[in-house]
């Protein structure tokens, strides 16, 4: 009886404590989750999707529904199908040691790159930490078949949709830009009073400012109107966290009545057109809001690849483009002011 209680209340501190480091532990995945997910949104890594903010103070508190559904399901799939936590451990030690060594090779890139130290000089530092790393690594792949396949094909597939979608956004870039006229060119053949302008200013999403964005064309041949003030409006994630107000915009007039505007922000930031298109009006221009007309393109895509890699790359791509988040609803601009126009495009 004795031996009992004590194994109780020996047993009862440390399933406690078992428990709690479990609860602070999912909540360290979930948030880091999150947090990656949305700088992959930015950097252009993955499609845009619905990102929730659950701070006005912290910048970095979100919530993605969709990824939070993805960790449910498979934490759901891994405990049906591992059944034991030897399995897990397996999983654990491969996703564990694989991490540390890309930390250390990232480490490395981003202090030459980055930071200017000696490339040289460091190397012998970071290989043997690497060595070190790969040392760990290669002894959980004893592992692979007991449970430890399974991080490295989570990886894998990840890495795999990543690269479609890359890929595929730079296709998608060069065929826009395929037939399409220099904004140099086009503002130069303008006339007083061909096309017809127009009260207002419309502004154009674009994510190239050297080329006339397709939904400018489009406009003007279907409506043959062009607004009295032209703005192209590209937004670029630098590799810096945040940036500063002072250094979040940059105008550049142009002839005819024409501007470019860079907005920078950082991959820990969310874009907010409407509190840029706000600094715009008090330091650049003066303007109504009722007078604003952005324009989005939107495309519909098909592939011209016949089979192989690049049809069933271009096929996940076409599927992430269909269904990712808008631009009028990632950057928050009001509906009412937003004019779609877009055609059919071959990758």
């Amino acid at each position: 009886m004795r031996t009992l209680l004590a194994v109780l209340t020996a047993l009862v501190p440390l399933l406690l404590l078992a428990f709690m480091a479990t609860i602070i532990a999912s909540q360290a995945v979930i948030s880091g989750a999150f947090s990656i997910t949305n700088q992959a949104v930015q950097l252009g890594y993955i499609p845009r999707i619905r990102v929730r903010h659950t701070s006005s103070d912290e910048i970095g508190q979100v919530y993605i529904s969709q990824v939070n559904i993805f960790l449910f399901l498979s934490v759901v799939a891994l405990v049906l199908s591992f059944r034991s936590s030897e399995h897990l451990a397996a999983a654990y030690g491969i996703a564990v040691t694989g991490s540390m060594a890309i930390d250390t090779a990232l480490a490395y890139f981003v202090m030459v790159s980055k930071e200017r130290w000696n490339p040289w000089l460091f190397l012998p530092l970071f290989a043997a930490l690497l060595l070190i790393d790969l040392g760990f690594f290669s002894a959980n792949l004893l592992k692979f078949f007991e449970g430890g396949w399974f991080p490295i094909v989570v990886a894998g597939v990840l890495f795999f949709i990543m690269i479609a979608w890359v890929s595929g956004r730079q296709r998608l870039l060069v065929a826009r830009w395929r037939d399409t006229i220099p904004l140099e060119d086009f503002i130069h053949s303008l006339k007083p009073d061909k096309p017809i302008r127009v009260p207002g200013t419309a502004i154009f999403m674009v994510p190239n400012f050297k080329v006339v964005p397709s939904s400018l064309l489009h406009n003007i041949k279907h409506n043959r109107v062009l607004h009295e003030r032209v703005i192209l409006m590209t937004v670029e994630t630098t590799a810096t966290p945040y940036v500063a107000d002072e250094n979040r915009m940059e105008v550049i007039p142009l002839d005819g009545n024409f501007f470019i505007v860079r907005l920078h922000y950082g991959f820990f930031e969310e874009p907010r057109i409407m509190r840029a298109l706000a600094m715009l009006r008090i330091k650049e221009f003066h303007f109504k809001l009722a007078d604003v007309s952005f324009f989005v393109g939107r495309e519909k895509l098909t592939s011209s690849a016949e089979g192989g890699w690049t049809l069933v790359s271009d096929n996940i791509f076409i599927w992430l483009h269909r269904n990712m988040l808008s631009a009028t609803e990632f950057f928050r601009i009001p509906a009412d002011h937003v004019v779609e126009l877009g055609g059919h495009i071959e990758l």
